[in-house]
């Protein structure tokens, strides 16, 4: 049980799951509550002797007790176990990082800085879901896994309270900046080396790496980024952030401009209101759930839109996501999974309109013949929500400046028997090396064609966080150009091919274009 000591204070260690040691929720932040609700984080105060491993994680609070949970036994049930969380609503303390090393020495090792996703709602870095050591062990890497604040906490945009409240609506993002101040100030003493952080993220954690891009303020802290499945190319705007502000001031009958009195109420009250809001329909346009806003304050220009922010031209990239993501938020809708042809032309033709759903459904069926109907469906589906990584992709190549590298994980997981295909979140088990693990064996089916897409998926991102390119000897990964536009595909024999969605992209850029 090693002890390294932080700027802040000593901290214990343990030895992890697959061998290194793991230094459990080590504070990065002060307190938030009270006067530090819905403010810029501050670091944390010194402690004196050993800060001991907590005997649980200090997450932000995000449980509505009052939520009914999936019947046991259900397909549901068995996907969203994976990620459970023991979340508490008696403190909102929870600016604290995972750090996963293979030894605690100078070896400076590169870092690789996760980022959870839930959306902007849930989750934390130190699920188990995320068990980094041996992805630190078998790259030799060190991994940090970051807890911030969410929800109403993090991303309520109240500028009208005055002053003091005008980067409330970023102070989740800011609590992830003080965290990469953190690696930057302390990373050396775990084994890591602070001159290469990789910061990645999937899903919700794919859009803060997105948001990270447009802070001048986060400028030097990481050196590498990878998105998955969370392209983002705008934030929200500060009219609908303040919109769904207000809704929840509302509840708790307070103006616009009594964030101050917000402050002071208790945090069950507050995060009871912030779930009563998520469960009311929201207005056309005008979302009721909390995420960062383009403020032009702490994000001084969208990310992505109308081009690839050029703070960050120098900065390499990997974008990419899973090749059916929406099977994994489609488990209540069975009759998706038994689709006949007419079924999928119904729904294409109400999604994007008569004639775009038919040219869709023509389109994926001349590509696709011996295709089922709804495995075309969920591939559209996927499709076009992935233009966003491309779009990405794009852009980045054409600043000509550090490489964009674009992925898809093929692979199809057994479980179910195969109903699931290559569903959201699939690729967390193999970049994280625990494939074969009994926390994700619900997705993955602990089979050894999982492990083997683990270990190179897990190798490049390794590489890339070392060298800045994720190509290997074993798997070599040419970068996304507008010349060529390789994609990475994924799976038991995984392989590069030359713009391997060219009909199918063109195809989505029209129908967005409104060619179609």
């Amino acid at each position: 049980e090693p002890v390294v000591e932080t700027r802040h204070g000593k901290v214990r260690g343990q030895r992890g799951v697959a061998g290194g040691y793991k230094f459990f929720c080590v504070p990065y932040g002060a307190s938030t509550e009270g006067a530090g609700r819905f403010m810029p984080p501050k670091p944390p105060l010194a402690w004196a002797g050993i800060r001991e491993v907590p005997k649980q994680a200090l997450i932000a609070p995000q449980i509505d007790p009052k939520a009914v949970p999936s019947p046991p036994g259900s397909r549901r049930a068995a996907v969203s176990g994976i990620g459970s969380e023991a979340g508490s609503l008696e403190t909102e303390d929870c600016l604290n990082v995972t750090v996963y090393t293979p030894g605690v020495d100078n070896a400076r090792r590169p870092v690789m800085v996760w980022l959870h996703g839930g959306g902007y709602f849930a989750g934390s870095g130190s699920n188990p879901m995320y068990e980094g050591s041996s992805l630190a062990v078998h790259g030799d890497v060190v991994v940090v896994n970051v807890n911030h604040r969410l929800n109403v906490l993090g991303y309520a945009h109240m500028p009208d309270s005055g002053e003091d409240f005008l980067s409330s609506g970023n102070v989740g993002i800011l609590d992830i900046e003080l965290a990469l101040h953190w690696v930057k100030d302390n990373i050396e003493r775990f084994g890591g080396d602070a001159k290469r952080v990789l910061v990645f993220g999937q899903s919700g954690g794919g859009g803060k790496v997105c948001t990270l891009w447009s802070m001048p303020s986060a400028r030097g802290l990481f050196h590498r980024v990878a998105i998955q499945s969370g392209a983002t190319r705008r934030l929200r705007s500060v009219e609908d952030g303040v919109g769904a502000s207000e809704r929840l001031l509302a509840l708790l009958n307070l103006k616009p401009n009594q964030a101050r009195d917000l402050q002071r109420l208790p945090l069950a009250q507050v995060m009871a209101a912030n779930f009563e809001l998520s469960k009311k329909p929201a207005l056309p346009g005008a979302p009721n759930g909390f995420a960062p806003v383009y403020d032009n304050r702490v994000v001084t220009r969208q990310p992505f839109d109308p081009v690839a922010n050029p703070m960050n031209a120098d900065i390499p990239l990997i974008v990419g996501c899973t090749s059916t993501e929406n099977t994994a938020f489609m488990m209540g809708d069975a009759e998706a999974f038994k689709l006949d042809m007419a079924g999928l032309r119904a729904r294409m033709r109400k999604l994007i309109g008569e004639r775009a759903g038919d040219a869709a459904v023509d389109l994926y069926f001349q590509l696709k013949p011996l295709a089922a109907p709804s495995q075309l469906y969920f591939e559209m589906l996927s499709d076009r929500t992935r233009r966003q990584s491309i779009m990405i992709a794009e852009m980045k190549a054409a600043q000509n400046d550090a490489k964009a590298w674009l992925y898809q994980l093929m692979w199809n997981t057994p479980v179910m028997d195969g109903l699931l295909r290559s569903p959201h979140s699939l690729d967390l088990p193999m970049i994280f090396d625990i494939a074969l693990g009994e926390r994700w064996k619900p997705y993955t089916g602990a089979v050894p064609a999982a492990d083997r897409v683990a270990k190179a998926m897990s190798r490049a991102w390794v590489e890339f966080a070392r060298s800045g390119d994720p190509g290997t000897s074993e798997l070599p990964w040419p970068d996304y150009s507008l010349r060529r536009r390789d994609v990475m595909l994924f799976d038991e024999d995984s392989t590069f091919a030359l713009d391997a969605f060219r009909e199918t992209r063109l195809f989505w850029d029209d129908v967005a274009n409104g060619s179609i």
